[in-house]
């Protein structure tokens, strides 16, 4: 499997998040139902049911196998991998194809619109016009043997190829739809992070600003304030004065406290990228994102801050986009020669990892500032990312 932004993989199948029956009873699933409703009335016979006829419940036993087929695709959250969803729609298309052998109903290939609403979600335009394709051949053949004219079945396919054609594009845009809504949420996903990265960075400036002024500026005027009134006190005339016992007593505690706010400012000293993370983790739908922060934990590099940050970022999204994971967990931490941040997820793990554009990026980002890259599967499902970053600057490189 490749891991690469490049090549999306395949779609899942009413992927949603929420309950059960948020899922299973979305518009469009509602409508499915419906359908097969009104199809099953259409075709059944009640009189051969009650005389026991076995094709007739054979071919019931066709159209309940389909919905339950497609009950149990509307009702996941996140599929086990889209190619098992794919055999489902398969199935569902053949069974159609079996219900309308045995029911001789002639309505029954109106279900396709189900199947044509689904599989454009899995496959290319192509692949899908050629699967319903075979399918609707498969129909007309059945309807030719029964001694139909080769003529008017192809003219009683045209409205149930046109209204296929219509549930595969409403389909199709639909998905389309929701794919954008996704990507346009994590595009603003990396916009706040970036941004709360950008003000980390300018806070931490100033506060580096601020407790160098005040050490360096007012910390040494107050020095020279003590040095000359020590010099004064040793003047016999003065030595008694309270005022200057008073000023010497302010100017000490004076200069204390600003040693004091230049410790807690030098305490902060560092970029925190607790916020960043977090709204890198806030807006994605239908995932859980755990972030595990070490507290007091603050990058000093804004290098080495935005490379810990990207590497987080591309690997959420290589998590959703390829893994299909429902569950992320990031953590970073400082370990005794640098920091180490962790990106583990419950997907989909691929047979053999490749690097695409998107891991490329990542080791390369890595390699600038010294760091390193490890990806490992987490049996039974899921991929753990580690990528460590030394502290201080990088190695020089040899040419």
């Amino acid at each position: 499997m490749h891991h690469d932004d490049s090549s999306p993989p395949l779609r899942p199948l009413q992927s949603h998040d929420g309950s059960l029956l948020q899922r299973m009873f979305t518009p469009l699933n509602l409508a499915a139902y419906i359908t097969w409703f009104a199809i099953c009335i259409a075709v059944l016979d009640p009189a051969k049911l009650r005389v026991g006829d076995q094709r007739e419940f054979a071919g019931v036993a066709a159209l309940i196998a389909m919905i339950a087929l497609f009950v149990i695709s509307a009702s996941r959250r996140s599929p086990d991998g889209a190619h098992s969803s794919l055999w489902n729609i398969m199935a569902q298309g053949l069974l159609v194809v079996v219900a309308e052998w045995l029911l001789l109903g002639g309505q029954t290939a109106v279900l396709l619109i189900i199947v044509a609403g689904q599989i454009v979600l899995l496959l290319s335009p192509r692949m899908s016009a050629l699967f319903m394709l075979a399918l609707n051949a498969g129909i007309a053949a059945l309807w030719v043997s029964r001694g139909n004219p080769v003529g008017a079945v192809l003219l009683s396919m045209l409205p149930v190829l046109g209204f296929q054609a219509f549930a595969a594009l409403t389909g199709h845009y639909a998905s389309t739809r929701e794919s954008a809504r996704e990507h346009l949420a994590q595009v603003n996903a990396e916009l706040l992070a970036t941004r709360r990265l950008l003000e980390e960075s300018a806070r931490a400036g100033e506060r580096l600003k601020l407790s160098r002024e005040l050490h360096d500026v007012a910390g040494h005027t107050l020095t020279a304030l003590k040095l000359n009134l020590a010099r004064i006190t040793r003047d016999p005339t003065l030595a008694g004065r309270e005022e200057l016992k008073i000023s010497s007593a302010l100017a000490d505690e004076l200069l204390g406290q600003i040693r004091q706010v230049v410790s807690t400012l030098r305490a902060h000293d560092g970029l925190d990228l607790r916020a960043a993370l977090e709204a890198l983790a806030h807006p994605m739908p239908g995932v859980r994102i755990a972030i595990v922060i070490q507290d007091q934990l603050r990058v000093d590099d804004i290098e080495q801050a935005e490379v810990l940050l990207r590497c987080a970022q591309e690997a959420i999204t290589n998590a959703l986009r390829h893994g299909r994971a429902s569950e992320i967990r990031l953590g970073l931490h400082r370990t005794d020669d640098g920091f180490a941040l962790t990106v583990e997820n419950d997907g989909t793990a691929p047979a053999r990892i490749e690097y695409g554009n998107g891991l490329t990026g990542m080791r390369e980002r890595l390699d600038a500032v010294g760091g390193t890259l490890e990806i490992t599967s987490t049996p039974p499902r899921g991929l753990r990312l580690l990528a460590r970053i030394p502290h201080g600057s990088p190695p020089e490189r040899t040419p």
